[in-house]
């Protein structure tokens, strides 16, 4: 979801009350969630916060691994372990495209790995992020298709 920043114009006593009751939060959050239900109220639906507030947990878990999946895999490319680690998770029947049998693949991994052992962890460990994010992205996927169907809905 983009943002963006604009200007409103209000009152400052009410504001600043507004802002002294829902401390620490944010103001921009209150009042991004006041015009959410506003909004939905217009458009004659509910406004479910749990489901925006979910949607937006999936969305900053998603960054978060999208950015530490890419600073592992760039480390163990700069030791020149990766392509090696590679090789041993495909010798010991781990499919990259199939992370299911990661804990058991694991152990063999280890055993394997003739490297240092922090390399190995740091791959398994990356490999655990690489499934964690697939994850989030299909959550992502439903949420999204889900909205748009909504959207696109015959009235």
């Amino acid at each position: 979801m983009t943002k963006t920043t604009v200007s409103i114009f209000i009152e400052a006593e009410p504001y600043d009350a507004l802002r002294k009751a829902i401390a620490p939060k944010k103001i921009s959050r209150e009042i991004e969630e006041l015009v959410r239900k506003r909004l939905a109220e217009l458009e004659g639906g509910e406004y479910k916060q749990e489901e925006h507030v979910d949607y937006e947990a999936l969305e900053r878990d998603h960054v978060r691994l999208v950015k530490e999946v890419d600073r592992q895999e760039k480390w163990l490319r700069k030791r020149k372990a990766y392509d090696d680690l590679v090789k041993v998770a495909l010798k010991v029947g781990l499919s990259p495209k199939d992370l299911s049998v990661l804990e058991e693949a694991a152990p063999k991994m280890m055993s394997e790995w003739k490297g240092l052992k922090e390399d190995v962890h740091l791959f398994i460990t990356l490999l655990e992020n690489v499934r964690a994010k697939r994850e989030l992205e299909r959550k992502l996927d439903e949420i999204r298709d889900a909205r748009a169907a909504s959207r696109q809905a015959p009235v």
